[in-house]
């Protein structure tokens, strides 16, 4: 019985090391939202042998639908954040003072260790970062007749 339980220690503690070694690495060098269209389009063409007339029938569809996915990450990431902000601030509300002042180091320690592992992106100015243009209002997206056909 004990020696099962030293195998289980023993694959959990070398998942996490391997996971530390190899995982920020992951993360660091995944691609960002501007990237995903454009691969997606290179692996449909890569995997399906699409024609060029093809590719360039999907290539709005492609793009539309990854900015759609785009935004939906970006809300979800920003209601995350705001779930968390609340819950730290109503946890810190029922803490006494000297428990508040360790709750912020540990709150901040935390924060730090995220920003380590997963660096920000830059990411177009705006709070949502949706593209803005150079005076800093929001881009609307062209309807797809306006698109151009080349690029993405």
């Amino acid at each position: 019985m004990f020696a099962l339980f030293g195998i289980f220690v023993a694959g959990g503690v070398t998942g996490t090391f391997v996971t530390l070694r190899f995982g920020r690495e992951w993360v660091v060098k995944r691609p960002g939202p501007d990237q995903w269209a454009p691969n997606h389009l290179r692996r449909l063409t890569e995997r399906l042998d699409l024609r060029p007339d093809q590719q360039e029938q999907l290539r709005p569809i492609v793009r539309r639908n990854i900015e759609e996915l785009s935004r939906l990450r970006n809300d979800c990431i920003s209601a995350t954040k705001t779930v968390f902000e609340r819950m730290e601030r109503e946890i810190s509300e029922k803490l006494s003072p000297e428990q508040r002042i360790q709750y912020d180091k540990l709150n901040r320690e935390m924060r730090e260790r995220a920003r380590k592992f997963v660096p920000e992106r830059k990411r177009p100015p705006g709070k949502d970062g949706a593209p803005h243009d150079e005076s800093g209002k929001p881009q609307t997206a062209p309807s797809s007749a306006e698109k151009p056909a080349s690029g993405i």
